[in-house]
């Protein structure tokens, strides 16, 4: 008889341990989804995702008037390069007038 409520002990543990792994991923989502309910999506989450699509598409589409330009090739490499030679210029000013970072530690005196 004692092992029998051995048996029935070890088997409540193994029980009580799957119920709270399976408690553990449950979320509100969930819960929600028991009862016939859904989160409401954020503005942020609708509205993010069509503004980097928009983006992209300014970027595909700036490439392609880049390339069916009536330009000769070798002005718009010119042109090109020059555009990238100011843009790292402004970079590497803006580096240069950063001030100091203040995460320095003092020399300690002795």
């Amino acid at each position: 008889m004692k092992f029998s409520k051995v048996l029935w002990s070890i088997g409540s543990l193994i029980g009580a341990q799957q119920a709270v792994k399976a408690a553990r991923k449950f979320e509100v989502d969930d819960l929600l989804g028991l009862v016939g309910l859904q989160r409401r999506s954020s503005a942020a989450q609708l509205i993010l995702p069509a503004i980097g699509l928009a983006a992209l598409g300014a970027v595909v589409g700036a490439g392609a008037a880049l390339l069916m330009a009536p330009s000769k090739g070798v002005d718009l490499r010119q042109r090109f390069s020059e555009h990238v030679d100011k843009l790292t210029d402004k970079i590497n000013d803006r580096q240069n007038h950063q001030p100091p970072s203040s995460n320095a530690t003092p020399a300690s005196p002795g």
